[in-house]
């Protein structure tokens, strides 16, 4: 017994040393990380035409103004429009500052920093493709041919997978590209050999920008060990892994710094929802289905409403974890690269799965998965770069190569077919609401969709369908407001205050609602000095509860010269248009600011 222990011991090789960078550069050439850029260009074309869907114009109108400064981006101001509390995402915010300084308020700038962003994602699952593969391969001139076709394969799958759309195509998802991006860049950097301090630095400069973008980048911290402990498995002296990760934990130490100066706490403050109870059933089908969706991404679907809880993704589930198993033991047998891949899809599904019960009314959602869909291509990768080695002879490869562009330009097409969906909230929310199930979300932003287009008679009837669907409070609230300001359109003051008396009825103190009331109330009274003392009250309580909105500064500067306070009505006025007001509410502030004898504030 002791005779063959010391034989298994003698005869045990060593763990490769890790592949220089030159290597990977033979390996994977050069021109396939200009395919992969390529697709996801031309892929993502056709939304660079789309308007501004869902929250992309609070965003842009409502919460851009209230960032004046550098300071501002990196410790937000407090109370600003729904923007969650808990949230912080400097770099996320500094990139809608510079699209809005690069093409103002046009959509176009906001589109097409997004898809650029996500051609070079494409490109750095590209090159973390190359680096795994290299590391798991022989000097064989051949099976580094093998290692350009998995790395191209995983670039292409991942720069044209349809479940990316809501991701790229809307300008809001860019916070999921971002993060991947910063992700993919510091693991890139890392797998660099020799480690050196400049590579630490580049690692950690992405490391701050993954965090910066979302909270998601943190996945990066594991993702660095699972890679060196799985993959890579090399020994190396202490000095080296001090040198490999002081950039990445000099990253970490600043973001937490700036997160706690931000929010008062490194978690955040956000409102708890009412307690949701979740069966193991159900968090075993919500991996179900978002395996599902990378393995095949239709229908798709931009709100999901509840967990899918059939005999399919509940299967899928478990059959995700049997492959984690599987991969387990290949690992064992020197078959590296699975592992990884498994372990960063499951470890990055993660955060998506603290949905379910953080946001009951909305579980999943497609764009959650643009990070974990990485190690969905890298499993492509790795079984294009076996397929292709397993082929023998000409007619084979041609076969095979076949296939693949095949696969390719089908996802490519879904990707481009399913684009224009985000070109405006009408076609938008049409096509959600044919997918939803259980909500009235669809249905409530539908009908404001066809309100804002005029089409009255649609919106009520999109607002009457939203109200048999289940609706949390903010959603009866919006569809309440929405319903006065109908009537408020049509001049039917009465009716107005009646709709948004009945939407505070969930909500209090929504600033929107109590700007409305008052409004009504000001011009249902004919905009007397009687009217405005009755309307003064909802113009407070709503600037208390957003002191932001240019809107309810000018409404009080008109109330106060209406009750005979010019003073107090100077001092609104010129602090509306200290707030970015739109062009019409700058005008009617200089109107009343001139009725009132006052000059405008010095720009």
């Amino acid at each position: 017994m002791a005779a063959r222990s010391h034989q298994r011991t003698s005869t045990r090789q060593p763990a490769p040393p890790p592949i220089a960078i030159d290597r990977v550069r033979r390996s994977a050439p050069w021109w396939g990380g200009l395919v992969v850029a390529a697709l996801a260009l031309s892929v993502y074309a056709n939304s660079l035409g789309n308007g501004f869907v869902w929250d992309d114009p609070i965003i842009i109108s409502r919460q851009l103004v209230v960032f004046r400064s550098l300071g501002d981006v990196l410790v937000p101001p407090r109370d600003i429009p729904q923007f969650s509390p808990d949230y912080y995402r400097p770099l996320t915010i500094a990139t809608y500052l510079f699209d809005r300084a690069a093409g103002g308020e046009a959509p176009f700038a906001f589109h097409l920093s997004v898809v650029l962003m996500h051609a070079l994602t494409a490109v750095l699952v590209w090159a973390l493709a190359a680096q795994l593969l290299a590391q798991d391969t022989t000097s064989d001139a051949a099976r580094r041919a093998d290692v350009g076709i998995g790395a191209l394969a995983a670039g292409a799958v991942f720069a044209v997978h349809p479940i990316h759309t809501e991701s790229v195509a809307w300008a809001a998802g860019r916070s999921d590209v971002l993060a991947t991006a910063g992700v993919l860049a510091a693991l890139v950097a890392h797998g660099r050999w020799p480690w050196s301090w400049r590579g630490s630095l580049i690692s950690g400069g992405a490391a701050a920008a993954a965090l910066g973008a979302k909270e998601a980048g943190v996945a990066l911290y594991p993702l660095l060990i699972l890679r060196d402990g799985l993959v890579d498995r090399a020994r190396r002296p202490l000095r080296d892994w001090l040198r490999a990760y002081a950039g990445v934990a000099a990253a970490a130490a600043v973001y937490l710094l700036l997160r706690h100066m931000a929010l008062g706490e490194l978690v955040g403050t956000a409102p708890h929802p009412a307690p949701t109870t979740r069966l193991p059933s159900e968090l075993v089908a919500a991996v179900g289905a978002y395996v599902g969706a990378l393995l095949w991404p239709w229908p798709l679907n931009a709100y999901i409403d509840h967990i899918p809880t059939g005999p399919q993704p509940l299967a899928l589930g478990l059959a995700f974890g049997l492959a984690l198993g599987i991969a387990a033991w290949r690992w064992t047998q020197h078959d590296r690269l699975p592992l990884f891949a498994l372990a960063w899809i499951g470890l990055t599904l993660v955060p998506s799965l603290a949905i379910l019960w953080k946001i009951p009314d909305a579980p999943l959602a497609e764009r959650y998965l643009y990070l974990p869909s990485v190690g969905f291509c890298l499993l492509c990768g790795n079984l294009a770069a076996r397929a292709w080695a397993a082929a023998r002879g000409a007619t084979a490869r041609v076969a095979l190569a076949g296939a693949a562009a095949a696969l390719v330009s089908l996802a490519g097409l879904a990707t481009v077919l399913r684009n224009p969906v985000w070109h405006d909230d009408v076609a938008f929310w049409t096509d959600t609401e044919a997918t939803s199930q259980e909500s009235g979300m669809a249905a409530r932003n539908l009908g404001t969709a066809y309100q804002q287009a005029g089409r009255t008679a649609e919106a009520r009837a999109a607002f009457a369908r939203a109200l048999t669907r289940r609706n949390d409070a903010r959603g009866l609230q919006t569809i309440y407001n929405n319903l006065g300001t109908i009537a408020m359109m049509e001049g039917d003051y009465p009716a107005a205050q009646r709709a948004y008396e009945q939407a505070l009825a969930p909500l209090p103190n929504a600033p929107d609602t109590l700007f409305n009331l008052g409004l009504a109330v000001l011009q249902g009274g004919g905009a007397t000095p009687e009217a405005a003392r009755r309307a003064l009250p909802y113009y407070e309580r709503a600037r208390a509860m957003n002191p932001h909105d240019a809107d309810i500064e000018t409404a009080l500067g008109q109330v106060y010269l209406l009750v005979g306070e010019p003073d107090r009505a100077v001092q609104h006025l010129r602090q509306a248009l200290l707030l970015n007001p739109s062009p019409h509410t700058a005008q009617g502030a200089h109107a009343l600011l001139r009725q009132a004898g006052a000059e405008a504030p010095a720009s």
